[in-house]
C-alpha cells in the first residue's frame, strides 16, 4: 500500500515544476523589463550574458565529443564561453547592486533551459513541434482577423511557452498521479525522477 509520503510525493513534484515554469517565463519577462531601464551598455552586456549562457549551455548538451580531440575542443570552448560570460558579468556591474542584473539572468536562463531539456526530452522533437503549433495557431488566427492586438499576442505566447515547458516537465508525473500508469519508457521524466517515466526515484 502507498505510504503518505509516496502520495504527497508526485504532488509536491508537479508544484516544483510548476513554480520553475513560472520562473522560466514570467519572471523572465519581469527581468527583462528591469534590464531595458539601464543605460544601453549595460543593457547590451546583461543581454549578452543571457544569450552566452544559453549558447554554452547549447554547446554543453548537444557538441559531438567522440574522440579525444572532439572531447578537448568542447572543453576548451565551453572554457572560453564561460570566461566570457564572467568577464561580461563584471563589466555590466558599475555599483555592487549592479549584480543582480546579471547573476538572476543567469539563473533564470538556467532554470529556462533545465525545463526546455526536460520538454524536449519528455515530448521529442514531433511532439514539441506538435505542441507548438497546436497552441501558436489559435493565436495567430486571432492576431489574423484582428480579435487581438500585438500586446494580447504577447501574453498568449507567454502562456503557450508556460504550458509546453510545465507539461513537458510534469507528463510523467501528471500521467501516474490521474491514470495510475507507473511505466518504464525513458521519457526523461523532470525534477525528481530518474527518467524512467514511473514518477519515481526508485527509493520508495
Amino acid at each position: 500500500m502507498a505510504t503518505s509520503t509516496q502520495r504527497t510525493r508526485p504532488w509536491l513534484i508537479i508544484a516544483v515544476n510548476l513554480i520553475l515554469s513560472l520562473i522560466s517565463v514570467y519572471l523572465f519577462e519581469f527581468w527583462f523589463k528591469q534590464v531595458i531601464t539601464l543605460d544601453t551598455p549595460q543593457l547590451i552586456e546583461n543581454l549578452a550574458v543571457v544569450v552566452l549562457t544559453v549558447i554554452t549551455y547549447f554547446v554543453g548538451k548537444t557538441y559531438y565529443i567522440k574522440g579525444v580531440m572532439n572531447t578537448a575542443k568542447k572543453i576548451f570552448i565551453l572554457v572560453l564561453l564561460s570566461v566570457s560570460i564572467l568577464a561580461l558579468m563584471l563589466l555590466s556591474v558599475k555599483v555592487p547592486a549592479d549584480m543582480i542584473y546579471p547573476f538572476s539572468g543567469v539563473v533564470i536562463v538556467s532554470v529556462a533551459f533545465y525545463m526546455l531539456s526536460l520538454s524536449a526530452g519528455t515530448l521529442n522533437t514531433i511532439g514539441l513541434v506538435a505542441m507548438t503549433l497546436l497552441l501558436a495557431a489559435p493565436i495567430a488566427f486571432l492576431k489574423w482577423f484582428g480579435v487581438i492586438g500585438w500586446p494580447m499576442v504577447g501574453e498568449l505566447g507567454e502562456l503557450a511557452v508556460f504550458i509546453i515547458l510545465f507539461l513537458g516537465g510534469t507528463w510523467s508525473h501528471l500521467r501516474a498521479l490521474f491514470h495510475g500508469i507507473r511505466g518504464v519508457n525513458d521519457d526523461h521524466g523532470g525534477f525528481g525522477d530518474d527518467a524512467d517515466g514511473n514518477g519515481d526515484t526508485g527509493n520508495e
